[in-house]
């Protein structure tokens, strides 16, 4: 504490601005006639308040004058100041804002904090919270090189005195600030270009490099309630566009860097600023508040559009300067620093949301027993009774299990719908990215989004995709157990009955199936379908759930969608069904406003997925058969029959006569009085969708004739549906047969429990012996033989036969010197009916001109994979056109005759040559006039340049492009991308709008509690 010989030498003016601080005002006033070194003069400006600010002014009799509304504090302080009587020396200017309260003792501390230190300029308190007054709000002030106000200071920080002390700083708050007057008026006062924020920095900037000093000197204090900042008022001054705070705090913030700092700094720090409002303002956007997002942008733009202001103030400075503008380097917090307090907030943010503090009352050691032996021995844990817990015997039961049934599966796996994987996950990305797929005779159809996730998620093992694949189908009847176990136990509280139920959904048919055949849509489903079931548990009343649910959901819904489609005709048709029930109960009630509430978040969450897979989903609406497929190849069902016994059939499914319980389940629920009789339903209904489906045959590619859809996604829901009312069934129905005689219940029950039993003992032996050999093998012989993978740019017509031992089929497909791999069969094209009738000729020997139709669409080769027909393989032999180059054990290898290739010239007199083509396109030379023939699908993206132009392109009798070149030169043939790149754009617009909306929403700080703020 100063003497009061020191303290009588200090003049103190304070200058007090008000604007609208009816609220604050009369605690700030208080405080200023209260101080324990009385103020030496105390005026006002208010800068044309409506509310009372005016009348508590005259009636605490503080002589004040008014300036119009856009007055900014400076222009306001600087108008006090000039009012004043003549300078004298040691004379001192407080600023104090009209929400800033100092405590008694706070002019006496910042006096005697600069009594010994007559470098000082500007001194400033320890600001702490006007609601809160133990939050730390501020102790000196910086900038960061990206705007941001820089304190130094945690989050929300509690004030324990660990920053107490005098401290050089670069500047401190205006709030509470004392400023000696000649400094003040020699440096112009604050900006007048600076409304409103960032004036103190820029002034203590100024001041530092005028070869003065600042501090903060802690043992003052000040309660300051940031109305301003916080939008607890309207912000009224010059250029404050539509009154937003935000936008003039981070405007001035790039205005004081750009005014202040070094020449050659101004490129970076402008860069800086650039991108670190683009950064802000994507993460407004993810937060809704869009006015910020704004706010962000225009603060920097509307700020170098108008340079000339930056250029003046930098006059002005420069003739201020008397030391190097580095003096204030050491204010300037490093980037380091920036980077490790926003990482911290980030996550202590995440930390919050994710795991909120339940706050409990602390065990006292008072309420300990008193009589407790401490020398008593800790009863000790018996570790082997933990293998005793139901949920510990059914995981370890369904990881040995899964484990024994993939020991053909440990390496590389390929077979049944699940083609060869790629090395790594680039190869995935080009699949998805590329605008032309080099599959069979070429295709431009979407790759499907199930591509992009599978990439994201081999980054977890290093894009390691092969391992990714395996991994995946190795832990996949746990995964499915887990998250059933997740919703049953919401369903009995009773272990023994949820373990063993999730147990048997994990060894259901359909899980067997998809596992043993490679249908991987299948199990992604069979994992999230009870996911789904958990936050949709009330699917009825819909209108309940939050438009950010609605979204949420939708996010998990497109996920499924990307895997399988037929995931959006099981949605549909759910809500069409419960939607005809909405409608009665309209009927009923006549509340309009709830049911087109249902409808319309019944929609959304049904169609908004459909939107983020475009163009995928699109393309099925053409092609309607992709509703009904999954990813990889087409693998047929075992029709309408199997889906009655609650097996999909087909390859690598169990046999018939190892028939589940399912069925039988639902049909008992259906006469249960419990909640199981509404689960049973949905199961019923989604049956009958199964039996539909299964009843479906659909063409496809390469197939001889049509094949039963694959119902395993549908018989899915069925499964989970007979579990859950199982669960439900037997959970309510165990007290009754616990306190009621033996009768009939008890037989009923022990009957099922028997076939269950009995079911799930079968299963496991034919899993781990005979379903263990499964199509889905690991390292197994590929398809092309070596020397064939070698030209990858060559068609290579592969026959083979597909199917179990009583339905076999001769499947065709053509190959680009490779085997297929991982979502190639989805981008496939479509069957040509030449090609496909020129196989078939082939295998009945009536193929006398399949060698010219196979050249005229540049397949080169036609390989036949043993085991196959021998009569077939001498019927190739006899007919003309072909030469046998290769007999192998893996199969025969035929070269057609004609010159071929991918692309063709044709001269003007008929002779027939091959140009060298890319992967893609070409570069290449042509010797004269005639005809390019390019043997890929027809499609207007192709285009041949020459000398600039582009070639006119037509489509020949076989439907293959074809361009005119009129003289010799060099051509480029490409695959124009840009219809594909705008449908990505599209699609990512889609999710991140989606996204977006599926986030918690922020909020604008007027909308937060003072006491949050404070």
């Amino acid at each position: 504490m100063a003497s009061l010989a020191d303290v009588d030498k200090h003049r103190v003016t304070a200058v007090l601005v008000s604007h609208n601080g009816a609220l604050w005002l009369p605690e700030v006033v208080a405080a200023l006639t209260s101080q324990t070194r009385p103020i030496d003069l105390i005026t006002a400006v208010d800068t044309g308040s409506e509310d009372a600010s005016t009348k508590l002014l005259k009636s605490a009799r503080i002589p004040f004058f008014s300036t119009d509304r856009e007055t900014g504090f400076g222009q306001a302080i600087s108008l006090a100041v000039d009012k004043l009587p003549k300078a004298i020396e040691h004379e001192w200017i407080w600023l104090i804002h009209d929400d800033c309260a100092p405590a008694p003792t706070a002019l006496a501390e910042l006096l005697s904090a600069v009594d010994d230190r007559p470098q000082v300029v500007m001194v400033g308190p320890k600001l702490l919270g006007w609601h809160d007054r133990t939050h730390l709000l501020e102790a000196g002030i910086s900038i960061a090189g990206n705007g941001a106000r820089w304190t130094g200071l945690e989050p929300l920080e509690y004030d324990q005195g660990q920053h107490d002390g005098i401290h050089d700083v670069l500047s401190v708050s205006t709030a509470g600030a004392l400023i000696r007057r000649d400094v003040f008026e020699e440096l112009g006062g604050l900006d007048q270009n600076l409304a409103l924020f960032r004036d103190d920095v820029d002034f203590g900037w100024r001041a530092r490099t005028a070869g003065h000093s600042v501090i903060a000197a802690t043992s003052a204090v000040a309660f300051h309630a940031q109305a301003s900042a916080t939008e607890r008022r309207r912000i009224d001054v010059e250029g404050a566009l539509l009154h937003r705070p935000l936008l003039l705090d981070r405007r001035n913030a790039a205005y004081v860097l750009l005014a202040n700092s070094s020449w050659w700094m101004i490129p970076w720090i402008s860069l800086q600023l650039f991108s670190s409002a683009i950064a802000r303002a994507v993460g407004y956007l993810l937060a809704k508040l869009p006015g910020y997002a704004s706010d962000e942008i225009l603060a920097f733009t509307t700020l170098i559009l108008r340079p000339g202001k930056i250029l003046e103030a930098r006059k002005v400075r420069k003739k201020q300067r008397f030391v190097s503008a580095r003096v204030v380097a050491t204010y300037i917090p490093p980037r380091w620093s920036q980077l490790r307090l926003g990482t911290e907030r980030l996550v202590e943010s995440i930390r919050a949301t994710v795991f909120p503090d339940n706050t409990s009352a602390a065990v006292s050691i008072l309420d300990s027993v008193e009589d407790e032996d401490l020398l008593t021995p800790v009863k000790t844990i018996k570790w082997f009774s933990i293998f005793k817990r139901p949920e510990v015997i059914g995981f370890l039961a369904i990881a040995i299990i899964s484990l024994v049934n993939s020991r053909n599966r440990l390496g590389a796996i390929v077979g049944g719908a699940l083609p060869i994987s790629p090395s790594g996950a680039t190869d995935l990305w080009r699949t998805y990215f590329e605008s032309w797929h080099q599959v069979g005779m070429g295709s431009s159809l979407a790759t499907p989004p199930w591509v992009a996730v599978t990439a994201i998620a081999s980054l977890a093992v290093l894009g390691k995709v092969q391992f990714l694949i395996t991994a995946f189908f190795l832990v996949a009847p746990i995964l499915i157990m887990w998250t059933g176990f997740l919703l049953l136990k919401k369903l009995t509280s009773n272990n023994w009955i949820s373990i063993p139920a999730a147990f048997l959904y994990a060894i259901s048919p359909v899980t067997i199936a998809a596992v043993s055949s490679g249908h991987i849509g299948t199990l992604i489903l069979l994992i999230f379908a009870p996911l789904v079931a958990i936050i949709l548990h009330d699917w009825w009343a819909i209108e309940k759930y939050s438009w950010r649910k609605i979204f949420a959901v939708s996010l998990l819904f497109s996920l499924l969608y990307s895997f399988t489609l037929m995931s959006f005709v099981i949605a549909l048709v759910a809500s069409v069904v419960i939607a005809i029930d909405n409608y009665k109960e309209f009927l009923s009630t006549q509340d309009k406003n709830v049911w087109l509430e249902r409808i319309t978040k019944r929609s959304a969450l049904v169609f908004v997925p459909f939107l983020v897979n475009a163009p995928y989903s699109f393309e099925a609406i053409i092609n309607p058969s992709r509703f009904l497929t999954e990813p990889g190849l087409r693998i047929p069902g075992g029709g309408s029959l199997a889906v009655l016994t609650g097996n999909p059939g087909g390859l690598g499914s169990v046999p018939l006569w190892l028939v589940s319980p399912i069925v039988l389940v639902l049909l008992i629920s259906l006469f249960s009085s419990t909640h199981a009789r509404v689960i049973a339903e949905y199961g019923i209904a989604a049956l009958s969708l199964a039996v539909l489906v299964g009843s479906l045959s659909i063409s496809t590619r390469g197939n001889e004739g049509a094949a039963k859809v694959w119902t395993g996604p549908v018989l899915s829901i069925v499964t989970l549906a007979a579990v859950a009312a199982g669960t439900v069934l037997l959970n309510s129905l165990r007290q009754t047969l616990i306190l009621s005689h033996i009768h009939y219940r008890h037989f009923l029950s022990a009957t099922l429990l028997l076939i269950t039993a009995t079911y799930a003992a079968l299963s496991i032996g034919y899993s781990v012996s005979t379903g263990a050999d499964s199509a889905v093998l690991a390292n197994r012989a590929t398809v092309m033989p070596a020397f064939l993978s070698v030209e990858t740019d060559t068609k290579i017509l592969v026959l083979r036969e597909v199917g179990t031992q009583d339905d076999k089929k001769i499947q065709y497909y053509i190959s680009r010197g490779r085997d297929i791999s991982l979502g190639e069969p989805d981008v496939a094209p479509e069957q040509n009916p030449n090609i496909a009738l020129a196989a078939r000729s082939l295998i009945d020997g009536t193929g006398i001109t399949s060698s010219k139709t196979l050249s005229d669409y540049g397949i080169k080769y036609v390989y036949v994979k043993n085991p196959f027909k021998k009569e077939i393989i001498r019927s190739i032999d006899g007919l003309g056109g072909f030469t046998r180059t290769s007999a192998t054990s893996l199969g025969v290898v035929w070269k057609v005759s004609q010159t071929t290739g991918r692309l063709l010239f044709v001269s003007e007199s008929g002779d027939r040559s091959v140009l060298e083509a890319g992967e893609f396109g070409a570069r290449t030379f042509v010797p004269g006039p005639g005809t390019l023939i390019l043997t890929e699908t027809a499609n207007r993206s192709w285009q041949v340049l020459q000398n600039g132009y582009r070639l006119d392109r037509t489509n020949n009798e076989l439907g293959l492009p074809t361009f005119k070149v009129t003289e010799s030169g060099e051509i480029s043939l490409l695959h124009d991308g840009t219809v594909r790149r705008g449908w990505l754009s599209l699609q990512f617009i889609f999710l991140a709008v989606v996204l977006v909306m599926a986030l918690p929403a922020g909020r604008r700080k007027s909308e937060i509690s003072e006491e949050e703020l404070a």
